[in-house]
């Protein structure tokens, strides 16, 4: 949303140094209309291990001019299956046989309740996990990767002793260094969704599970929105593979957290081993594009739009049968299962 100011020449004069922001000014006889310029925002996803050797952790950020508007994080751990969790989609299905036997996938912040339950009995945390993340992301908005990596270094020097929320308000998980360097290395590493030109102070970032494309994966879907309009979007899947290949696992995979993998497997992102998983698309369906520019030009067709439009694309897409040509309404894209991925978005964006 662009901010006007009009100011009466004969009153004020406007220097450069009083506006904190860069401005496009249109003179009309004697009013200035002065005009706050929206820049493009970039949503990054990044994987890493921050907590041990029993999970991964996955960040998702937005930025502008190369600070954290917002950010989203979640973790992935195999639990036992029969203690009340609920396992990330496709459990069920084909992606669930690739489990160790006894084990489930689930997401800490959809097991909010579970999970901090376990943090409460085994560590006597009073905080749970999504108030924890929500404050170690509250502390890193408005800084810079550098800054953020400062706010590491003061956390560390706390030592052992120390209270981790005398640095991050409300934060107390012994890894919220570990969190915090996650955020700053996402902002630098993590693989990049291009946005359109928004507002900072209107944006909403949210991120949901979900499963767009059949039943031997699932996939995390973050949708950065304008009230109605959404702005950014990114979407990877995880599948379960063969090991021994060219496919790199997810963080941890070679720790305790592959040992909730059957053997001989490996859980994999989609986005990390594009090059690998594109080839096995061309093998098996003589694909053309690559998984990575699908996903980049599915997002690109959904950014800039309302939901409402993003519904109408949908039904378009959906609306060209068997023999429709996807890229004719989604530029660049080439994948069966287009309308599900930007219905995986719309969804999101409508939380």
């Amino acid at each position: 949303m662009k901010l006007s100011k009009i100011v009466l020449s004969s009153l004020l004069v406007l220097s450069a140094a009083t506006v904190a922001v860069p401005v496009a000014t249109q003179f009309t006889g004697d009013i200035a209309i002065v005009q706050a310029q929206e820049e493009a925002v970039t949503m990054r996803r990044y994987y890493t291990a921050a907590h041990g050797d029993k999970a991964f952790t996955a960040v998702t950020v937005l930025l502008q001019g190369g600070k954290l508007v917002d950010a989203v994080i979640d973790e992935f751990q195999f639990v036992a299956k029969d203690g009340g969790f609920t396992g990330v989609p496709n459990s069920d299905s084909d992606f669930g046989a690739g489990y160790a036997e006894g084990q489930v996938l689930v997401g800490k912040l959809d097991n909010d309740e579970g999970y901090s339950k376990l943090m409460a009995d085994k560590a006597g945390s009073t905080v749970t996990i999504g108030e924890n993340f929500k404050a170690i992301i509250e502390a890193t908005k408005g800084k810079t990767a550098d800054e953020i990596l400062a706010l590491v270094e003061e956390v560390d020097g706390l030592g052992e002793d120390g209270n981790v929320s005398d640095v991050v308000s409300g934060a107390t998980l012994a890894d919220t260094s570990g969190y915090l360097k996650a955020i700053a290395e996402a902002i630098t590493e993590g693989y990049e969704f291009t946005g359109v030109e928004a507002n900072a102070d209107n944006l909403v970032l949210k991120q949901e599970i979900a499963a767009p494309h059949g039943t031997k994966s699932f996939a995390l879907v973050s949708a950065a929105v304008d009230g109605d309009k959404v702005v950014a979007s990114a979407i990877d899947e995880f599948q379960i593979v063969e090991a021994g290949g060219d496919f790199k696992g997810v963080p941890n995979s070679d720790a305790d957290f592959g040992k909730g993998i059957a053997e001989g497997s490996l859980l994999i992102s989609k986005i990390a081993n594009n090059e690998g998983y594109s080839k096995l698309m061309t093998d098996k369906a003589g694909s053309t594009v690559s998984y990575l520019d699908n996903l980049n030009a599915v997002a690109a067709y959904a950014n800039g739009k309302t939901i409402e439009e993003l519904k109408a694309g949908i039904e378009e897409v959906a609306g060209l049968g068997e023999d429709g040509n996807v890229s004719d309404v989604v530029s660049g894209a080439t994948l069966a299962d287009t309308a599900n991925y930007l219905q995986a978005i719309a969804e999101v964006a409508e939380k």
